[in-house]
């Protein structure tokens, strides 16, 4: 009854976050095309265009991280790990995941270390502190870490997925598959 619910707190909390992407991608697509057309159309433009766009991209590429760590869809080596055995892809995936883990506590660190300097750092246009942008940082590193925490647990419990299975099969991958059942299939009779 209580992980039911904290999925569901953590499934609340992603489509929270893939709410933020719409709105950076929205609020981009606006402010650039807005900015064009008012330039070639009006000879005019957004001031804020160029500097909100920039904001935008870093939040969405921060926070769109996180939601693709989530659904694994970060690069990884299968091929190498498929030829491991069992033990030595759980190892893999564990030192991935350490990796990974260490990555983050830098990010967020860095991040915290020059709190003071964006703080009173103001942008250009908007006038605002640097640190309103520079706060996805946090938001990035320490959501990936509990992602990558779980994923790091759960690959020593009992009945973990396989790391050598891979979690996406590429569109050759599956017609490639799809002619072996084919083939090894038994016509019924």
């Amino acid at each position: 009854m209580q992980f039911s619910m904290l999925g569901r707190i953590v499934d609340a909390y992603f489509k929270f976050l893939e709410f933020i992407l719409f709105l950076c991608m929205a609020g981009m697509v606006v402010m650039v095309f807005g900015n064009v057309v008012l330039r070639y159309g009006f000879n005019s433009g957004i001031l804020i265009s160029e500097e909100l766009s920039r904001f935008l991209f870093v939040w969405m590429t921060f926070i769109g991280a996180v939601v693709v760590l989530r659904e694994h869809g970060h690069l990884g080596m299968d091929t190498v790990v498929k030829m491991l055995p069992l033990a030595g892809a759980k190892l893999a995936k564990a030192i991935s995941d350490l990796l990974v883990i260490v990555c983050c506590i830098y990010l967020v660190s860095g991040t915290w270390q020059q709190h003071d300097v964006n703080i009173g750092n103001l942008s250009p246009v908007l006038m605002v502190p640097m640190e309103y942008v520079y706060v996805v940082a946090y938001i990035s590193g320490l959501s990936m870490i509990a992602i990558t925490v779980v994923s790091l647990v759960s690959t020593f419990l009992p009945g973990a997925r396989d790391p050598r299975q891979s979690v996406f099969v590429d569109a050759e991958e599956e017609a490639a598959l799809r002619s072996i059942d084919s083939v090894t299939e038994k016509p019924d009779r």
